[in-house]
């Protein structure tokens, strides 16, 4: 912990056992319009900054490098931010603005400071090429773009003309040499929080998140301001968050909207300890040191932590929410082991991050390790603030027997669904039939009411007229001790038109042999699901949030053939 950090700290508690006669506690508040009725106010997230500077001001809201921000400082630079936005550039409500940085302080303010002037953020990935970025910025019609500096070499000469301003962000230690920290100090703060042109439907657009694009243009997802509001309390709630809350950026930011765990630490008036890149002797220097007690991260990113060479038992036990693929029986050991609590979630950017989660571990006790670890691996049920989640038959549209056997895709409604797709009618229609948007991911229900992934739709392999499962063979390899990841296609085939093949990363000093791997699985598995092939590789390609991209595989192993039968 660095000095500053550290006297910061003592600062801090001075101020909360001293009165407090703090004179920003009139500007913090918000006066009601005239036209507003008693019994009812806009959610809008921007309303737990406000109320966590006036709660908690003195409390560390941010940690980042050699800086710590408290909540007072932290709605200070929103205000400014925000000024500077309507000022300097000329942002009006209704005007996107998008945000090309890491886990950086910078992202938390725009965040809020956008929204508190009506105007829409648009989060983009950072891990994009040139062209996606150029895709994005046009589609969206960004007219500002704060971009960390980093990533200018990425910026081409068509975004630069399709943006009226670039807002640079050096993220470095010496804040006085960062031009995006002087813009800051130069803000006049024309305009109090009163002033602010701030949206009144709360079924507005707060954000606009793009998908990855797996299968065609990436498409803008309408995030509301009443869904991010419902998303934060929710992740709130069963997370199980409070002022004690420290949580760790291991999650990306621009990925649904970081899943709102911004705006839910903000609504406790926890501490969000940011971390601009996976460096994972960073990261246990922070679980050890820091006392985190939460952070969100793909299957992928939590092998990695149990894996590395620092990983040891912590004494308090951390919260570590995982989505993206489902954690294998073998990894949720690891974690359980290392004092890490892992829970299941599955949800897509079109219902704001995860819209299903797991059992609460502390029901599954009358059950063997064995079971229980089955159990959590499922995503579970619709969290507190949507609808439940239902699954339905393709062809009626109706509710599958909750028999853990009849297949159904995932269909959701209620507080966590987008509003539709961004200059995209087309794409919204086909999500949106008979009154629930359709995922695309199919699973099963099981009698006590949870549900379980059975395949995305287009990742089902059909051999022989029957219908392989490519999760069900999954969770079969990676039993192994050897095997760090998996992912399992349909590869062609001339006689049964195609067969699984596994391509399999193995840990360090593995021998494991691909025969191995087939037998293993004609031990579990029916003859015609075991893989008819395994390719060891050094990794899976993926995208920047975790997810394996299958097509990538698939299109290796059909590429000299002229129809690909899925």
């Amino acid at each position: 912990m660095s000095a500053t950090i550290a006297a910061k700290r003592l600062q801090n508690l001075k101020h909360h056992l001293a009165p407090n006669d703090d004179p920003h506690f009139e500007s913090l508040r918000i006066q009601r319009r005239p036209e507003q009725v008693p019994h009812m106010s806009k959610l809008d997230p921007l309303q737990f900054l406000l109320r966590s500077a006036l709660v908690h001001t003195h409390k560390p809201a941010i940690i980042h490098r050699q800086q710590s921000y408290t909540y007072l400082e932290l709605s200070d630079r929103v205000k400014s931010l925000a000024n500077v936005l309507i000022d300097t550039y000329n942002v009006k409500p209704g005007d996107r603005v998008a945000i090309l940085c890491q886990n950086i302080t910078a992202f938390v303010d725009a965040q809020f400071a956008i929204p508190a002037i009506g105007a829409i953020s648009v989060p983009v990935n950072t891990r994009l090429a040139a062209k996606e970025i150029d895709y994005v910025i046009e589609h969206s019609g960004a007219s500002v773009l704060i971009i960390q500096q980093e990533f200018m070499g990425r910026l081409s000469e068509e975004s630069r003309s399709l943006v009226n301003h670039v807002i640079e962000v050096a993220d470095c230690d010496d804040p006085t040499k960062d031009p995006y920290e002087r813009l800051l100090k130069s803000s006049k703060n024309r305009l109090s929080w009163n002033d602010m042109p701030m949206e009144q439907d709360e079924n507005a657009t707060i954000s606009i998140n793009y998908t990855s694009g797996s299968t065609g243009k990436p498409k803008g997802v309408m995030v509301s301001y009443r869904g991010a509001y419902m998303m934060a309390i929710g992740m709130a709630i069963h997370d199980m968050l409070s002022s004690k809350t420290v949580y760790l950026w291991t999650l990306p930011m621009f990925h649904c909207n970081g899943w709102g765990f911004h705006w839910a630490i903000v609504m406790v008036g926890g501490t969000q300890v940011m971390l601009n890149k996976l460096d994972y002797t960073y990261i246990w220097k922070l679980l050890k040191d820091y006392g985190v007690t939460h952070y969100n991260g793909a299957p992928t990113v939590q092998n990695e932590i149990c894996n590395h060479p620092d990983a040891v038992r912590l004494n308090n036990s951390v919260k570590a929410y995982s989505g993206g693929s489902a954690l294998s029986s073998t990894l949720i050991r690891r974690m359980t082991n290392l004092n890490l609590e892992p829970t299941q979630v599955y949800g897509l950017t079109e219902t704001y991050g995860p819209a299903v989660l797991t059992y609460d571990a502390h029901t599954l006790s009358p059950y063997t390790e064995e079971e229980r670890h089955k159990l959590l691996a499922r995503p579970g049920f619709g969290i507190v603030t949507a609808d439940e989640v239902r699954i339905l038959n393709v062809e009626t549209a109706r509710d599958v027997k909750p028999n853990g056997k009849e297949i159904g895709e995932i269909c959701f409604t209620g507080n966590l669904v987008m509003k539709g797709y961004y200059k995209n009618p087309e794409e919204t229609k086909k999500a949106f039939r008979n009154g629930v948007y359709w995922s695309g991911d199919l699973a099963v229900r099981h009698p006590d009411g949870s549900m379980e992934i059975v395949d995305r739709s287009k990742d089902v392999i059909v051999s022989g007229g029957e219908n392989i499962s490519s999760i069900e063979v999954e969770s079969v390899i990676v039993q192994l001790d050897e095997i760090n990841e998996c992912a399992i296609v349909g590869g062609p085939d001339d006689k049964w038109g195609e067969r699984p093949v596994a391509f399999v990363v193995l840990k360090n000093n593995s021998n494991l042999s691909e025969q191995h791997i087939i037998d293993h699985c004609r031990n579990s598995l029916a003859g015609y699901k075991c893989p008819a092939k395994v390719v060891i590789v050094g990794e899976i390609p993926k995208t920047s949030t975790g997810k394996v991209q299958k097509f990538v595989l698939r299109e290796k192993l059909w590429k000299n053939y002229e129809k690909k039968i899925n």
